[in-house]
């Protein structure tokens, strides 16, 4: 276990599956990489969380796309269903007369 990343995975804004990975990451590679995530560990934070709010902002994206596409096929459904009893009330009239 290293101190050091220890000391700057708790002073990070990282979530614990954040830190978790990065332990595991830390674990595997060789000791030139492991001095590059210690030296770069702030800027490997800063990228971290900015890939994770863009996904935030994508997703909240989608989602409101996927809202407003459901409301269209709701207004669609009852359009359709409105128009098809008035068609079907026509008809019964046009048999009346």
């Amino acid at each position: 276990m290293n101190v050091l990343l220890e000391k700057l995975l708790q002073e990070s804004p990282l979530d614990d599956k954040d830190k978790y990975e990065i332990r595991q990451i830390f674990h595997f590679v060789d000791e030139n990489k492991k001095q590059n995530i210690l030296k770069n560990f702030e800027y490997m934070v800063l990228n971290i969380l900015k890939v994770k709010q863009d996904l935030r902002q994508q997703q909240e994206i989608l989602l409101g796309k996927a809202i407003s596409n459901i409301e269209n096929a709701i207004k669609k459904a009852k359009w359709n269903g409105v128009r098809k009893a008035t068609w079907e009330s026509i008809s019964q009239l046009k048999q009346i007369i």
